[in-house]
């Protein structure tokens, strides 16, 4: 069953008024310059690059000439993985007749997965660029594992649905395919928690929830005797507007999700 992982207020932190490391910075997991500023990141490109690429921040993903049509001024080639999508029975935006266009991944969370797709078979997926040859990472730090990593099993089993239509058309069809009492709804205009226009329609995708280039609440982490223990409770988060990791990663699941609708949270659930 698919748990969105929301109402973690629980988690019993306070409140804190910080944002995670600018992209530029150091510190920023995201920024994988072999830099020695950059530090308490997972992830580094090797030192000896003969055009000192590896010193550089925005090459990972980005560059201003020869780009991937894939994205905007993109430097990343595309993922070979095959991930399929999310296999509940119970989800109406997979069903037939639902104008979700629900498939394998596409747009930004396509192109998240070229570094985060859990792939195996290539040790050099972090510095795959597209232009330009590869550049160079320590051995075992070319490829993101672990929590980070979105396989095709994590996709389709244990992940929120991303790449998928998200607008009134589809909540209609969720209201009526069995969802009505659950209060599905659009995210407000201009607001933090935005959809990717994409084929002249409104998406869902990874870039809804994540800002990829800052967290913008608190670099907070599930407490020591947790199920996720050492996680980031709201890992590059588009909102930041408390401060607090718990209160501003429920804020972004409640722009789409009216849990209080539901009532008595004790009781599990009835996810898509």
């Amino acid at each position: 069953m698919f748990i969105l992982l929301c109402l973690v207020s629980g988690a019993g932190v306070g409140p804190v008024a910080a944002a995670g490391p600018k992209f530029r910075d150091g510190g920023n997991k995201h920024n994988l310059s072999s830099l020695d500023s950059n530090t308490g990141v997972t992830y580094k490109a090797k030192p000896g690059d003969p055009l000192q690429r590896d010193t550089q921040v925005c090459i990972f993903c980005h560059t201003p000439h020869n780009a991937s049509p894939q994205g905007a001024l993109w430097n990343r080639k595309d993922t070979t993985s095959v991930f399929g999508i999310y296999t509940s029975s119970t989800l109406v935006i997979r069903r037939a007749g639902v104008p979700a266009s629900y498939g394998e991944p596409n747009g930004s969370s396509r192109l998240c997965l070229s570094c985060h797709d859990g792939i195996t078979a290539d040790l050099n997926v972090l510095g795959n660029v597209y232009a330009g040859g590869p550049i160079d990472f320590p051995t075992g730090k070319g490829k993101i594992s672990g929590v980070a990593a979105f396989d095709a099993k994590k996709i389709s089993l244990g992940h929120h649905p991303v790449s998928f239509v998200y607008d009134t058309a589809v909540v209609v069809a969720i209201q009526s395919g069995g969802k009505s009492t659950q209060g599905y709804k659009l995210p407000p205009p201009n607001d933090p928690v935005k959809l990717q226009k994409l084929q002249n329609k409104e998406w869902m995708q990874c870039t809804t929830c994540h800002d990829p280039h800052q967290n913008q609440t608190a670099e907070t982490a599930y407490p020591a005797g947790s199920p996720a223990a050492g996680r980031k409770i709201a890992p590059f988060w588009v909102l930041g507007t408390s401060g607090n990791a718990s209160t501003d990663h429920d804020t972004v699941c409640l722009k789409c999700h009216n849990i209080t609708k539901y009532g008595n949270l004790s009781t599990a659930w009835p996810w898509p």
